[in-house]
C-alpha cells in the first residue's frame, strides 16, 4: 500500500484496524494476532473492543452521513439507519443537527460507547497510525 501511495503521489496514507462483528468467536482468523494491529484486546473471558470504556466521538460534532433515501445518521457505522436523526426530504440539515434526538444521542455517547451498539465496536478515537510517504 505504501508503494502504491508513493506511485500515485498520495500525500499520506492512514491504516485502520478491521472491524469484526463476531469478535468474541475464538479462534477468529480475521483478527490480527499482533495486538498493535487489532482493535480488540484479549481478556480472561474472551475479547472486547479496546475502546469499550472510551466515551465520546469527535464525529458527533463534526459530521454525519446522509443515506441514499435522505435519512441523516450519526456516522458511517450506522449502515442500516438504525439511529436516523431526521430526514432531509422533510427537514433541513440545521434543524436535524440541533434536534432533540441528535442531542440525546450525543449525550448517550458521552456516557459511554458501550451504551450504543454501533459505537461499541467502533475504532474512532483509537490511535490510528499515520504513514508519511
Amino acid at each position: 500500500m505504501r508503494q502504491l501511495a508513493r506511485e500515485l503521489e498520495v500525500d499520506d496514507i492512514w491504516f485502520k484496524s478491521a472491524q469484526v462483528c463476531d469478535y468474541e468467536q475464538d479462534p477468529n482468523d480475521l483478527i490480527p494476532l499482533n495486538n498493535r494491529y487489532s482493535r480488540y484486546s484479549h481478556t480472561g473471558d474472551g475479547r472486547r473492543p479496546k475502546n469499550a470504556d472510551h466515551a465520546g466521538c469527535w464525529r458527533m460534532w463534526h459530521g454525519n452521513v446522509a443515506t441514499w433515501d435522505g435519512k441523516v445518521v450519526p456516522c458511517c457505522f450506522d449502515k442500516d439507519a438504525q439511529y436516523a436523526m431526521g430526514d432531509l426530504n422533510s427537514d433541513d440539515m440545521k434543524a436535524i443537527w440541533r434536534s432533540e434526538p441528535y442531542d440525546r444521542f450525543r449525550y448517550q455517547l458521552m456516557k459511554g460507547r458501550k451504551n450504543i451498539d454501533i459505537c461499541s465496536n467502533c475504532s474512532e478515537g483509537l490511535h490510528v497510525r499515520l504513514e508519511k510517504n
